[in-house]
């Protein structure tokens, strides 16, 4: 749930902190100029109903697979940016004025351009292929004029916290198919806007691995994911630490691209857990991560990477840290129906969608969704909360990553 002040103190501290790294980045150019002096190649196109219309631009495409919108990237980062903006642009005015609106709500509205600041800030710190990316999709004809500031806050809203959720994974030994399971409830305050804005992303980076991830218009980053190795991963939220670490550190790198990089470039949870390593990271997150053996919850602060394996082939996972150098303790009353999976074997992707019902929240749960690594498929329910209890859709994946 979101708790306003909670969530008004923070942005106070972001904005702040904010201020401060800006003064050292302050003979830099605003995040597009510094982008386009680089070379940014920029273009033009459209899109329309249901939300968005079938459509082609630049290589990319956007079709339906059942009601879920397919919105199939490759290339360059340019070319990847401009195709997003192309085929998404002008159908989604409502979820770009999106982040305004939700830190309105918060009551931080005076801080919207020092957080905006902030979030061009953080992106400077991004790898450069994802800035070229995002200034591309920002500078198409598609996007709606305030986009140049929306895109750095929307793809650093996981620095602005309040994303909820559940996780699970069920390793082969517990699972009727061949392979692990992977549920996991996306849980956020829609504001009676999000939830009409879901997309399913298939990227076909130039160089890189091939991912699909479950986002919104606008999104560069990883909330929900899976790679054509059949790694997949998700976000979680957490709001206290035990190791006394910042809550914000505007030095570390935007965490939903640090989650897009391991499935361009990573295979397996080991992997993950290296890159991980070797990215700073801006705050406090869970990042439960599944490939074809074996599943884990990496629990991250800008001081601390730990590891927690499964316990009886289940990896459960919400809003609190429980390793011991970084719990503080909190319990969370869906925590327990989830590793309460160990009671139970032969697993499928319909119970698993009845585990991930049994622990939604309501109006927050907007996405759902079941991952087969070793299949490559994607389960997704993403429509009006609580999305736990709608008919999902079976996307296969393998032949999307092949093309």
């Amino acid at each position: 749930m979101t708790r306003r002040p909670a969530l008004l103190r923070f942005l106070c501290r972001v904005a702040q902190a904010a201020a401060l790294a800006s003064l050292a980045l302050c003979q830099q150019a605003s995040w597009s100029q510094t982008v386009a002096a680089r070379g940014v190649v920029l273009s033009g196109a459209a899109s329309s109903p249901r939300t968005f219309k079938p459509a082609q631009a630049e290589g990319g495409r956007l079709e339906y697979v059942g009601p879920v919108p397919v919105v199939r990237l490759q290339g360059t980062p340019q070319e990847i940016g401009r195709q997003h903006a192309a085929l998404l642009g002008p159908r989604s005015e409502a979820v770009f004025k999106f982040p305004k609106q939700f830190i309105s709500a918060a009551g931080a509205e005076a801080y919207w351009p020092l957080l905006t600041n902030a979030a061009r800030t953080l992106l400077l710190r991004a790898p450069q292929r994802y800035q070229e990316e995002l200034a591309a999709a920002a500078k198409q004809g598609g996007f709606a004029p305030e986009i140049e500031e929306v895109i750095p806050v929307a793809n650093t809203l996981l620095e602005l916290r309040r994303l909820g959720c559940s996780a699970v994974a069920i390793e082969d030994e517990r699972t009727a198919g061949d392979g692990p399971l992977l549920g996991r409830n996306f849980d956020f305050d829609s504001m009676d806007v999000l939830h009409r804005f879901s997309v399913l992303f298939v990227v076909r980076p130039d160089g890189r691995r091939a991912f699909a991830s479950v986002g919104f218009p606008g999104l560069g980053g990883v909330l929900s994911g899976m790679n054509d190795a059949g790694l997949c991963v998700a976000t979680l939220d957490v709001e206290r630490s035990a190791d006394k670490s910042r809550k914000f550190d505007p030095s570390g790198v935007p965490m939903a691209l640090t989650f897009r990089r391991i499935l361009e470039e990573c295979s397996t949870v080991d992997e993950a857990q290296q890159l991980l390593a070797d990215t700073r990271a801006t705050t406090w997150m869970n990042l439960i991560v599944c490939d074809t053996q074996r599943s884990a919850v990496f629990e991250i602060t800008p001081n601390n990477v730990a590891r927690r394996d499964a316990t009886d082939g289940v990896t459960a996972c919400t809003n609190h840290f429980r390793t011991d150098e970084l719990t503080v303790g909190e319990p969370c009353w869906r925590y327990p129906r989830l590793a309460d999976a160990q009671q139970a074997d032969a697993w499928t992707v319909e119970s698993m969608q009845g585990l991930m019902h049994s622990v939604n929240q309501r109006g927050l749960t907007l996405q759902t969704m079941v991952f087969e690594p070793r299949a490559l498929k994607l389960h997704l329910s993403a429509t009006r909360a609580p999305s736990s209890d709608k008919p999902m859709t079976t996307i296969e994946l393998a032949p999307l990553f092949a093309e």
